[in-house]
């Protein structure tokens, strides 16, 4: 297996001719030429994708593989960009130009473009709402022992700057309802709650979080939510206008298999006010002049929450231009399609897991709590070890996720291009080291 791409590989992504023709006219995946019949549209689909054809990729949960036709768009794009720097700036960047793609996010995550910010993945976006905040010593901030490192040191770095609290709530045992989520928060608010940071899909044991109900939660409390969507775009249908969440962070090189490294910020309108950017080369948006006195120009009507806090979105060209070529993929095969190939293949995974019986399941069973990623416990079994082994071995690569004491588990991501011969791998090697 080997860790880079071939040069015959590598050219091949540049010259496939089915890509050339949809790239000059902006469309990538004609819907006449996407298989009709199931197994032939995921086997096209995994075709897509740049992987070694020799592992079984279940570890979408950290990293998607990318898109043949994003690879090819991120080089032609930086080509233009080393050819002609000034130009290319202009027409990526420039005041007319930027819309555009904040448009095409705006569009697949179901905001409005003025509300959407460029960033690098979502742990950008999350560190960039810890320190834009104005909290005060005392002020709680309520998460959970499940959320990811990128989305709850930020805040614990502000503890130790400003005095502020940060309240881990634990989760016992595996959620058995919405409603049941949605009580522990609540129980645990109190007056000095000021913000609520939790998952939209977990990451450690891929429980779906009642999103909606828990920002009702906060607004009804004068809490200020924050989304870590990570896992979701992609996986999950995003409309956030309907979630009613002050900010979201996400990403788009995983469940999407978009350009690595890129993702985006969601800030409400109303909430754009409460935050600081995280870094400034301006004044817009939160200055009213200059640093020599003269009056601040207004952002574009389109671009408001890109002018305030998307300063690095200026080295991302390349990724920026191959960004919505994932959107089309996606809306081209299909999101409902997708998302339930993905419940098919994790109720598959579950039922032959099921004849293990040194194995546990620890995602939830409840209907809406559950998606593409399963965790399971082995009891007796270093997760650590079979994890290295499996992909050592047998060229199965899964996640091992550990929080201590609290939590410790494989987790097996199930992509759509995921085949039932790669489960079937994987719990025939699992089974092996039992």
């Amino acid at each position: 297996m080997d860790d880079f791409l071939s040069r015959r590989a590598f050219l091949g992504v540049l010259s496939a001719g089915s890509l050339a023709p949809g790239l000059a006219a902006g469309q990538t995946f004609a819907s006449d030429r996407i298989p009709l019949i199931s197994r032939e549209l995921w086997q096209w689909v995994r075709s897509q994708l740049v992987l070694d054809p020799d592992i079984a990729w279940l570890d979408t949960a950290r990293f998607g593989p990318t898109l043949r036709a994003v690879l090819s768009r991120q080089y032609r794009s930086t080509e233009r960009q080393s050819r002609d720097f000034p130009r290319y700036q202009a027409a990526t960047f420039g005041p007319d130009a930027i819309g555009a793609p904040l448009a095409a996010i705006g569009e697949f995550l179901g905001a409005d473009a003025a509300d959407i910010v460029l960033t690098g993945g979502a742990g950008e976006g999350l560190g960039l709402v810890a320190q834009g905040l104005d909290l005060q010593a005392g002020d709680e901030v309520l998460t959970t022992t499940h959320d990811h490192p990128t989305a709850v040191y930020p805040w614990l770095a502000q503890a130790r700057r400003r005095g502020i609290k940060v309240v881990q709530l634990p989760q016992d045992g595996v959620p058995a309802a919405p409603e049941a989520i949605v009580g522990r928060f609540a129980a645990a608010v109190t007056p000095q709650t000021k913000v609520m940071a939790f998952s939209h899909v977990q990451y450690t044991d891929g429980t779906v979080m009642p999103v909606r109900e828990l920002c009702a939660l906060a607004r009804g409390n004068g809490i200020f939510s924050l989304v870590d969507g990570a896992q979701a775009a992609g996986l999950q249908e995003v409309t956030l206008r309907d979630l009613g969440c002050d900010a979201y962070a996400t990403c788009f090189h995983k469940w999407l298999n978009g350009p690595f490294g890129s993702g985006a910020l969601f800030v409400k309108r109303e909430s754009q006010q409460r935050l600081w950017p995280l870094a400034a080369d301006g004044p817009s948006g939160w200055e009213t002049s200059d640093r020599f006195g003269a009056a601040s120009p207004a952002a574009s009507a389109g671009v408001t929450a890109q002018a305030k806090f998307g300063q690095f979105a200026r080295y991302r060209g390349p990724a920026l231009d191959a960004m919505p070529i994932a959107f089309e993929f996606q809306q081209t095969v299909n999101r409902a399609r997708i998302a339930t190939r993905v419940r098919e293949l994790a109720t598959y995974l579950r039922l032959q897991v099921a004849r293990l019986p040194e194995v546990r399941v620890l995602t939830p069973t409840h209907p809406s709590l559950w998606s593409g990623i399963v965790s399971l416990r082995v009891n007796g079994r270093d997760h650590g070890t079979i994890t290295e082994t499996l992909a050592r071995e047998d060229g199965i690569v899964v996640g091992r996720v550990q929080h201590g004491a609290v939590f410790d588990a494989l987790r097996v991501s199930l992509h759509a291009s995921t085949d039932t011969a790669e489960i079937d791998r994987f719990v025939t090697a699992l089974q092996r080291r039992l």
